[in-house]
Formats: C-alpha cells, sequence, structure tokens
C-alpha cells in the first residue's frame, strides 16, 4: 500500500499566509511554518527550497486570488463595482486580506528565487497591472494621465484600504455603514474628477 503524505505544498502555503497575516512577513519563517502545520521542519524543507520561496508561492496565491475575485471587476470602468468587490473579498477572506495588508510594508522577498518562480510573481504583478491599465482606458481622459491614475488608485484602492484596514488588523467585522462611506466617498471623487475631464 502506498504511504499519502500528510503534508503537501498547500499546508505549508496556508500556514505562511496565516502566520504573516497574524504576526507580519518578518515572523514567517521555515520554524514557524512548520509549528502553525504541525509537521516536522524536515517536511518544509523537503518541499521547499527557503522561507522566500514559500512566501512567493503564498502572494502568487493571495495576489491572483484578488486579481479574480476583485480586479476583474475594473475592467469595464465601473470602479464603485471594484470598491464594492474589494469590501466583499476582504469580508469573505479577511485572512487573504491581512496578508496582504502585511506585504504592503514588507521587504522584498524575491531575493534567491528560481527563475521560473521570479517569472511568475512578475507575470501576476503584470496581469494586475494590466486591470488597472484596462480601468483607466474605460474612464473619461482627464487633461492629465497622472491625475487619472492618482484618482483611480485612490477611489479603488487607497481610500477602501484606509477604511478597513483597522477592522482587518483588529480582526472585526467590517460593518455595512463601511459600505455607505466608501460610496459617500467614491461619487464624491468620482463628481470631483468629472469636472477636470476635456470638454
Amino acid at each position: 500500500m502506498v504511504r499519502l503524505a500528510k503534508f503537501n505544498e498547500n499546508n505549508f502555503i496556508d500556514s505562511a499566509i496565516a502566520v504573516a497575516a497574524q504576526c507580519g512577513v518578518g515572523a514567517v519563517s521555515m520554524a514557524a511554518i512548520a509549528v502553525k502545520a504541525g509537521a516536522p521542519i524536515g517536511s518544509v524543507y523537503h518541499r521547499f527550497d527557503s522561507r522566500n520561496a514559500i512566501l512567493a508561492r503564498a502572494w502568487l496565491r493571495v495576489k491572483s486570488d484578488f486579481r479574480e475575485e476583485v480586479a476583474s471587476r475594473w475592467l469595464g470602468g465601473d470602479t464603485w463595482a471594484g470598491v464594492h468587490g474589494l469590501l466583499d473579498w476582504c469580508r469573505r477572506k479577511p485572512v487573504y486580506a491581512r496578508f496582504l495588508l502585511q506585504c504592503a510594508d514588507s521587504p522584498d522577498f524575491s531575493s534567491g528565487l528560481s527563475e521560473e518562480l521570479l517569472a511568475a510573481v512578475e507575470e501576476e504583478q503584470a496581469a494586475l497591472d494590466a486591470c488597472f491599465e484596462r480601468c483607466a482606458e474605460a474612464m473619461p481622459a482627464s487633461k492629465e494621465l497622472d491625475l487619472d491614475h492618482m484618482l483611480l488608485k485612490f477611489v479603488l484602492i487607497d481610500a477602501p484600504v484606509a477604511v478597513v484596514k483597522p477592522y482587518l488588523t483588529q480582526e472585526r467585522p467590517i460593518p455595512a455603514s463601511v459600505d455607505a462611506m466608501l460610496r459617500a466617498s467614491h461619487d464624491a471623487v468620482r463628481g470631483w474628477a468629472a469636472h477636470t475631464t476635456t470638454p
């Protein structure tokens, strides 16, 4: 009879995401991942060359999930759909959301990665950037391209993240009132931006 492995790569990637989300990226180590997974540390090293390799795989999993469930809503230029999608994603997947918050302020973990894994990280980031650019292209053009991108980033990312961050970091539910607050902010910024568009 073939003995099935008790632990697999997904166990350790999930554990890395959980440790980073809870304690910060700096707390992620091979030992911490093993403890979180309840596995011998040798099992972690058997499947991953380094801490950075696990973090990169974790980043890829969370970023691709964000792109598929949130950034995909940006494509038609419906910015409120994008904001609403972000709120929904944060509520359904708070661990993923906290992981991205932790990564936003983390040191670069791409050093020492294989060419294949590094290429996958760059490809995923490029795909996410492309979603943003397609949303920008669908918006009415303003007199200043930099202003377009600054406002779009504020509406889609900066404002929603600033509002939900305290709830996520304190592991509290995001209340329904946040939707109304962000809708008012969204509409105000979009209304102001409409006055800057080229006639």
